[in-house]
C-alpha cells in the first residue's frame, strides 16, 4: 500500500490536472476568501461559462449574478463542516453539491473542495413517476396547466446590462394594464418577452392570445380578429364565430407583426384600446371587452407613420411603453449562456449528451448571429440531432459560420504585432467608425466615455483617414 502511495506522489502536475479535467463531476477548489482557485471544464455545461471565466471569480459572485442557487461555500465557512445541497443553475441543470472544508494546523479553513453531480436526468425520471401517480389529478386541472405551459418564458437570458435593464422595466410595467410596443430585429425574442410580461401581470391566470398579423390573409383577418354573426358572408358558419379579441377577454392580446395590420383595421383596433368595444363582422350591436394589449414589430414603425402607412394615433396608443429587444451581436455576454441553455434543452429532448470544443465556442463568439436568439436555438437543435459524437467541433458547424471572418485580435496574434501598434490600430478604427456613424465629436466622446477634448484630438489625428474612407 505504501508503495502505491509513493507512486501517486510521483505523478506530474500535468497528469493530476488531466485527472481533474476529465472528471464526470464538477470540481471546485475555493480558498477561505471564496476565491475560485480551480474548476474543471464541466462548468461550461452547467453554467455556460468557460473554465477561464470562472477561475478567479468569487463564489458568491456566481450566486449574485444568477448562475446558480442556493449558495454553499458561505455556509461551510460559517458552520465549519461539510454540507450537501441541491443547486439549480441558469441553464436549467440540477446539481447535488457537496462542499467539504480543508483545515490547516491551526484549525482554520484553508480551502473548500466542492463536488457537484448533474442529477437532471434522475430528477426527470423521478418526475415521470410522480406524474404517473398524479395523472387523475392533472386531468382535472388540464386547462389551467395548458395555459401556464403556454406562457413559460423559455430562453430569457439577461446577463448583459441592456437585457437586465429590459427585464427590470418589464417587471415594473407588467402589473399595470398599459399598452406595450416591443420592437427589434427578427428572432430577438419579442414573443417570448410578451409572454414574460403576461406571466408577471395580474392577468396571468387568464388567456394569452397571439395574433400574427402577417400570417393571416388580409381577407380573413377582420373576421378572425372580431368574429362574425350568423350569415355575415358566404361560407360563414351558420352559428357564427367568436373572434380572437373576444377570446382574450380579461387576459392579454398580443399582436405580433403589428406593422402588417391593414389601415382599415387599425381604426377598429384603436377603438378596442380606447373604448374597449368592437362590432363583429355582420353585426350591429357593440360588444365590450377587457384586454391588455401588447404589440411587436421588426419594422421601423415610426417611418411608417411618417409615410402614412400606419396610423399615428394607434402608434402612440400602442407605444405607451416601448421596449427594444437588442440583437445577439450587441449582447455577447448572453451568448454563451444561451448556447448552453438550448444545448441542454435539446440534449434532454433527444436523449443525447454533448459538449462543445473550445475552438467551436470561439467561432460561435465571433459569428454575427443575423438570426439572433432564434438562430442560436435552431443551430443547437441541428447540432444535437446531427452530431453523433459527444464533442461538437468546428467541422460540425455550417460552412458560412465556420468560415466567418476572423476578428482583428486574431490578426494581431497571428502577425505578432507589437502592443503599442495594436492599440493604435484599434483606436484608429474605433474613432473612424464612431465618427462616421455619429458625425459629432461630442457624441463620439459620449459614446466612447472619453472627454470631448480627447475626442477632438483623436478625430484630428485620423481626419485624413476619415475623409479617405468616405471618398472610397
Amino acid at each position: 500500500m505504501r508503495d502505491k502511495f509513493e507512486r501517486l506522489r510521483g505523478l506530474s502536475f500535468e497528469t493530476l490536472q488531466k485527472i481533474l479535467d476529465n472528471s464526470y463531476d464538477e470540481i471546485f477548489v475555493i480558498d477561505k476568501d471564496q476565491t475560485i482557485l480551480y474548476v474543471n471544464p464541466v462548468c461550461q455545461v452547467n453554467y455556460g461559462l468557460t473554465q477561464e471565466e470562472v477561475m478567479g471569480m468569487k463564489a458568491y459572485e456566481l450566486i449574485e449574478q444568477g448562475y446558480c442557487f442556493p449558495p454553499v461555500a458561505p455556509e461551510v465557512i460559517k458552520k465549519k463542516k461539510s454540507l450537501t445541497i441541491e443547486q439549480t443553475t441558469i441553464v436549467g441543470k440540477k446539481l447535488i453539491c457537496t462542499a467539504t472544508p480543508v483545515f490547516n494546523e491551526q484549525g482554520e479553513i484553508e480551502l473548500i473542495v466542492e463536488n457537484s453531480r448533474d442529477v437532471t436526468q434522475i430528477e426527470l425520471i423521478k418526475q415521470d413517476l410522480e406524474d404517473a401517480n398524479e395523472l387523475v389529478k392533472r386531468y382535472k386541472e388540464e386547462v389551467k396547466e395548458l395555459r401556464k405551459d403556454q406562457i413559460q418564458p423559455l430562453g430569457i437570458i439577461a446577463h448583459s446590462k441592456e437585457m437586465r435593464r429590459i427585464l427590470d422595466l418589464s417587471r415594473h410595467v407588467a402589473p399595470t394594464d398599459t399598452s406595450i410596443l416591443i420592437t427589434g430585429e427578427s428572432g430577438t425574442g419579442k414573443g417570448v418577452m410578451s409572454k414574460f410580461i403576461h406571466k408577471e401581470s395580474q392577468r396571468n391566470e387568464d388567456p394569452f392570445i397571439t395574433i400574427n398579423c402577417a400570417a393571416i390573409p388580409e381577407s380573413l383577418l377582420e373576421s378572425e380578429l372580431f368574429g362574425y354573426r350568423r350569415g355575415a358572408f358566404t361560407g360563414a358558419r351558420k352559428e357564427g364565430k367568436l373572434g380572437l379579441v373576444e377570446l382574450a377577454h380579461e387576459g392579454t392580446l398580443f399582436f405580433d407583426e403589428i406593422a402588417e395590420l391593414p389601415l382599415h383595421l387599425q381604426s377598429k383596433i384603436l377603438e378596442v384600446i380606447q373604448e374597449h368595444r368592437f362590432i363583429p363582422v355582420g353585426g350591429e350591436a357593440e360588444k365590450h371587452v377587457d384586454v391588455r394589449i401588447i404589440a411587436a414589430t421588426n419594422r421601423d414603425i415610426k417611418a411608417m407613420v411618417a409615410k402614412n402607412t400606419f396610423r399615428e394615433d394607434l402608434y402612440y396608443r400602442l407605444c405607451v411603453v416601448g421596449i427594444e429587444m437588442p440583437p445577439v451581436r450587441k449582447r455577447k455576454e448572453d451568448l454563451m449562456p444561451l448556447v448552453y441553455l438550448f444545448l441542454n434543452r435539446f440534449d434532454k429532448k433527444y436523449n443525447a449528451h454533448h459538449v462543445i470544443a473550445k475552438e467551436t465556442l470561439e467561432i460561435l463568439m465571433r459569428y454575427g448571429w443575423p438570426g439572433n436568439v432564434r438562430e442560436v436555438e435552431h443551430l443547437m437543435e441541428r447540432l444535437v440531432v446531427t452530431v453523433p459524437e459527444k464533442t461538437i467541433v468546428p467541422d460540425h458547424l455550417p460552412t458560412d459560420m465556420y468560415t466567418a471572418a476572423p476578428s482583428k485580435m486574431d490578426n494581431f496574434l497571428e502577425d505578432m504585432m507589437p502592443l503599442d501598434e495594436a492599440v493604435e490600430e484599434i483606436t484608429k478604427e474605433l474613432i473612424i467608425k464612431t465618427y462616421q456613424s455619429l458625425q459629432s465629436s461630442y457624441k463620439v466622446a459620449e459614446k466612447l466615455c472619453i472627454s470631448q477634448s480627447k475626442a477632438n484630438r483623436l478625430i484630428r489625428r485620423y481626419i485624413t483617414a476619415v475623409k479617405d474612407s468616405v471618398r472610397g
